[in-house]
């Protein structure tokens, strides 16, 4: 679904408002304007000992069924890497350490009738061995599951940024 289909009052007046280009909504009535903005969002690349990346097979929409890796949205005035660990600990039950950025890439991601356009942003990190780390997913995931980069194929995975991501690691 187009963005026009969906965002056609002002937030200001409720009279009709028009999309001007791909990131701007203006109003025909007050002319109060809107940008819609990129919004960032984390994953964590999570190896284990025997080089398999962790992924989670998403258990709501959008892209229910599908691999993705855990991470989620920046929160305001969230560091990606807080943003991050956050996200670890409220989807998995999990502490990490030693997060470093490994690279980002823009990505699309349709919720509610909105595309919303987003820069993902992937971060290397390692399980804090002085925690206690028994993975324990919240009800946005139906399951952990360990593979190979290269095992991985194409179909299994939820968004267009994280094929991507994966066709690095296997040339790497």
């Amino acid at each position: 679904m187009d963005n026009k289909e969906v965002l056609k009052y002002c937030p200001r007046c409720s009279a009709h408002a028009v999309l001007a280009d791909s990131r701007k909504i203006v109003c025909a009535g007050c002319g109060f304007q809107i940008y819609l903005n990129t919004a960032a969002a984390v994953a964590a690349l999570l190896f284990d000992g025997d080089s398999r990346l962790m992924a989670v097979r998403r258990n709501h929409e959008p892209r229910s069924g599908m691999l993705d890796l855990p991470g989620g949205f920046v929160d305001f005035g969230e560091t990606a890497e807080e943003a991050l660990s956050r996200e670890l600990r409220e989807e998995l039950g999990i502490t990490v350490c030693g997060i470093e950025y490994y690279r980002s890439i823009p990505n699309k991601y349709q919720y509610g009738g909105v595309l919303y356009h987003t820069l993902d942003i992937f971060l290397k990190c390692r399980f804090d061995d002085g925690v206690d780390n028994n993975i324990r997913p919240n009800d946005e995931i139906s399951e952990v599951v360990y593979k190979r980069p290269g095992d991985i194929s194409e179909d299994e995975i939820a968004f267009d940024s994280m094929k991507k991501l994966i066709k690095s690691l296997k040339i790497n």
